[in-house]
């Protein structure tokens, strides 16, 4: 114990070169141990090119959900922040698009807000959303969609008849026999002609087609009325008139005045005669009737038979 204390120094020293040997062996221990756990790894890698492909399941999962995420499903017209309208009604609440009331007759109100329309406007059926020329009522008549310019009612909707125009014809229908026709000029003094059926009528261009016998009852005097037909035949037109008797008619050279609700213009048209819109060129109408109450066109395209109502201050 002595010598240890008396050599310190040299005890440090042995110490230190005793570690130092036993850190050396482990060292080249585990050195010669290396190539053996080198070998075990690779042996667990198989050599080629090809690359196994990655498990990306989980990554489309996720994929999925954000392209097919949550929606709110509106149960009413709507933000899924904002209360659909209620009504104040005799101080209860009223939901305008279950109760029956409507609000701007003869439109649902249910329609008007399908459409996103304002339905508190009073004057909501007199607007024009899409800026397409018609009204949302002129929308609604005609199943339409007010608030997409592409769809829109027939511009022949919008044609009015602003005044009949007639002229008289200028043969009347005076009497007949059993086989034998009078006929009268009115604009010029000639003497009267009486004609069979199929001869023709001098200073004309028209025939004696056909004749009908026909009667109607007269409340005022309680008699039967003779209103005989006599129909006349234009020969080169083929076009026919009637003529009844003891009566004047009107000459099919009678007009139309029609009124385009659209852009306000007015054009006449002749009984018989095909025209078109300027708005849409394309689409041909033929004049067939004309009357102090409506105007009858045909689209010839269609043969769709439409009226056209009288022309009134309000623009309807």
């Amino acid at each position: 114990m002595d010598w240890i204390k008396t050599h310190y120094d040299r005890v440090v020293l042995l110490v230190a070169a005793v570690a130092l040997v036993a850190c050396s062996a482990l060292l080249i221990s585990k050195v010669n141990g290396f190539p053996a756990s080198f070998s075990a790894v690779e042996q667990k890698i198989k050599a080629g090119d090809k690359v196994e492909p990655a498990d990306v399941s989980a990554l489309k999962r996720a994929m999925d959900r954000v392209d097919n995420a949550a929606t709110w499903q509106a149960s009413h017209p709507g933000s899924l922040f904002v209360s659909r309208r209620y009504l104040v009604v005799d101080g209860k609440l009223k939901d305008p698009t279950e109760d029956g009331e409507m609000l701007h007759p003869p439109v649902p109100n249910k329609w008007l807000q399908g459409y996103d329309l304002d339905i508190l406007n009073a004057n909501i059926l007199n607007e024009d959303p899409d800026k397409d020329g018609f009204t949302v009522l002129d929308e609604f008549e005609a199943g339409s969609n007010p608030i997409d310019k592409a769809s829109r009612p027939a511009f022949s909707t919008k044609l009015r008849l602003k005044r009949y125009i007639r002229r008289p014809f200028r043969l009347l229908f005076a009497a007949y026999d059993e086989d034998s026709y009078q006929i009268n000029t009115l604009d010029l003094r000639q003497p009267s002609q009486f004609l069979k059926l199929g001869e023709p009528i001098l200073g004309t261009k028209f025939k004696v087609l056909k004749f009908e016998k026909k009667t109607e009852y007269n409340p005022a005097t309680e008699m039967e009325k003779d209103v005989s037909e006599l129909t006349i035949q234009h020969v080169e037109t083929q076009e026919n008139v009637v003529l009844v008797l003891r009566k004047e008619v009107d000459s099919p050279d009678s007009f139309a005045l029609f009124h385009f609700l659209i852009d306000g213009s007015e054009f006449s048209v002749k009984k018989g005669q095909k025209f078109a819109l300027k708005v849409e060129p394309k689409v041909e109408y033929k004049l067939i009737d004309i009357s102090e109450a409506e105007a009858v066109i045909t689209n010839i395209g269609t043969d769709e038979r439409i009226k056209v109502p009288r022309f009134n201050p309000q623009g309807r």
